[in-house]
C-alpha cells in the first residue's frame, strides 16, 4: 500500500469515527447518551464521559441515572461539590433509587460528614436492605465515629450477605484487633486473604496479628506477601521483624 492510500484510510476511519459521532447527537436518546458515557466510565475517563452525560441530561432533564452517574465521574475528579449537586438532583428526582444516597455517603466521607454520611447509608440501606456493600461503608462510617460495637453488626450484616466480603472481614479484623482480641482478628485477616489473595492490607494486618501472637515466622511470611504486593508499610515491618 502507498503513502497516499494509507493517508485516505485514515483520512476515511476519521471520517467515519466523526460521522458517527455526528450521528449520535443527532439522534441519540437520553439512554443511548447514558450508555456512551457507562464505556468511557469503565475505560477511566471521567471527563469524557461527562461530556456524554451532560447531552443525556439535555435530552431529558428529569433522568435521574444520568445525574447519578455524572456525580460519580466528577467525584471520580474529585470535584466534591458538583458531584454532592448531581446526586441531589438524582435523589430529588428518584428518592427511591438507594444508589444516589450510597454516593452521596462516599461524597460526605471525604468532607468528614460521618453523621450526614450515616444518615444517607441508612437511608440506602431502608431502600435496599439486601446489599452488602451498603453495610460495609455504613460500618466504616460507624468506626470513624467511634462506635465500634455497632461497627461490628453492620460487618457482620455484610458477611452474612455475603461471606466472602473482603472489605467487611478485613474491617472487622481490625476493630477485633483494637479490642485485644487476636484470635478473632487473625480468623478475619485469614478469611480475607483466602477470599482475596492480592488482598495488600489484609496480609498486612495478618502480620501484625500473628507477630502480637508469637507467630515469628508466619508474620514475615505475610509480611513478604504484603510488600510483594505493593503495601508500602510492609517494608518496614520486615526490616523491624524479619532480620
Amino acid at each position: 500500500m502507498t503513502f497516499k492510500n494509507i493517508l485516505k484510510k485514515i483520512s476515511f476511519s476519521l471520517y467515519l469515527a466523526s460521522f458517527s459521532i455526528l450521528l449520535v447527537n443527532c439522534t441519540g436518546s437520553s439512554d443511548a447518551f447514558l450508555e456512551k458515557a457507562k464505556e468511557q466510565l469503565k475505560q477511566g475517563k471521567a471527563r469524557e464521559a461527562i461530556e456524554y452525560l451532560n447531552q443525556a441530561i439535555d435530552k431529558d432533564p428529569n433522568n435521574a441515572k444520568a445525574f447519578n452517574m455524572r456525580g460519580a465521574a466528577n467525584f471520580e475528579l474529585k470535584d466534591f461539590t458538583t458531584a454532592l449537586l448531581d446526586y441531589e438532583q438524582a435523589i430529588k428526582l428518584d428518592p427511591n433509587n438507594y444508589q444516589p444516597y450510597f454516593n452521596r455517603a462516599s461524597v460526605k466521607m471525604e468532607k468528614s460528614d460521618w453523621e450526614g454520611a450515616f444518615q444517607d447509608c441508612s437511608k440506602a440501606i431502608t431502600i435496599q436492605p439486601d446489599t452488602a456493600e451498603l453495610y460495609v461503608k455504613r460500618g466504616i462510617i460507624l468506626a470513624a465515629l467511634q462506635k465500634s460495637e455497632e461497627a461490628i453488626v453492620d460487618f457482620d450484616k455484610a458477611i452474612q450477605l455475603n461471606p466472602k466480603e473482603v472489605n467487611a472481614l478485613y474491617n472487622r479484623g481490625n476493630i477485633y484487633f483494637q479490642f485485644g482480641d487476636f484470635d478473632k482478628s487473625l480468623a478475619d485477616f485469614t478469611a480475607a486473604v483466602k477470599a482475596d489473595n492480592k488482598f495488600a492490607k489484609a496480609y498486612y494486618g495478618l502480620g501484625i496479628v500473628q507477630q502480637k501472637r508469637g507467630q515469628s515466622d508466619d508474620s514475615c511470611l505475610s509480611f513478604k506477601m504484603a510488600n510483594r504486593l505493593g503495601y508500602t508499610d510492609a517494608k518496614l515491618a520486615i526490616d523491624s521483624f524479619c532480620k
